[in-house]
């Protein structure tokens, strides 16, 4: 890349960070560390509003792959051409992804870890609990492993919100990713395949979230 290239992304990227921060005026609530907050009873909803079923395969060749995966998909720094290469393979999937409950396995997940915990009671409704737990899925699918590898894996990207009873966010976590422990090439990803690997990393990740708030 040459330094006039390199210059163009440090800002085109700068512009999304701003972009992004505007969405949240409230930043001192950012500051909030998740060990002080005093949890009574605590709630938890899943949102798939922005949920993105994606591949990220030629995309990893381009200098925007960290914006990629942490979220940040096209926003002007993945060429048109290698987001149509990918469109195009996870549209052979998109049909076996739109029967994969996410949402569920999360929340099953979570709920199973906090009650093998002592330390957070959990509350039947949102209206009975002192704090709710939001849980936005955003981007997953598969993700290429690296530039020198074909093989694909699966990934998962959240963001992580605390509401109090006043229904104002308190506390914020933008980017909780995972990826699976398993890699294949996409040739070998069949309907089967991708169910059980985002399965295992959606599972990995609920009790992974739960563990962040039972030890804090």
């Amino acid at each position: 890349m040459t330094l006039f290239g390199f210059a163009r992304y440090r800002m085109a990227l700068a512009m999304i960070i701003c972009m992004g921060l505007s969405n949240y005026p409230a930043i001192a609530k950012q500051e909030t560390q998740l060990a002080e907050i005093e949890f009574e009873t605590l709630f938890i909803e899943i949102s798939e509003e922005d949920s993105n079923f994606t591949v990220v395969d030629a995309r990893m060749d381009e200098t925007a792959t960290a914006a990629v995966f942490f979220g940040v998909l096209g926003a002007g720094l993945t060429s048109a051409g290698n987001a149509a290469h990918d469109d195009k393979k996870a549209d052979t999937l998109r049909e076996a992804a739109a029967k994969i409950d996410l949402s569920s396995l999360l929340l099953d997940a979570m709920n199973q870890t906090f009650a093998s915990s002592e330390d957070i009671a959990m509350a039947s409704g949102q209206d009975m609990a002192s704090h709710t737990l939001v849980v936005e899925i955003r981007n997953w699918g598969l993700l290429r492993k690296n530039k020198e590898s074909q093989e694909m894996r699966s990934f998962l990207n959240l963001t992580l919100k605390i509401r109090d009873n006043k229904n104002e966010i308190i506390w914020e976590k933008k980017r909780e990713n995972a990826v699976g422990d398993k890699s294949s090439l996409f040739e070998d990803y069949t309907e089967e395949k991708l169910t059980s690997e985002m399965e295992a990393v959606a599972e990995k990740t609920g009790r992974y979230i739960a563990y962040q708030f039972i030890y804090r």
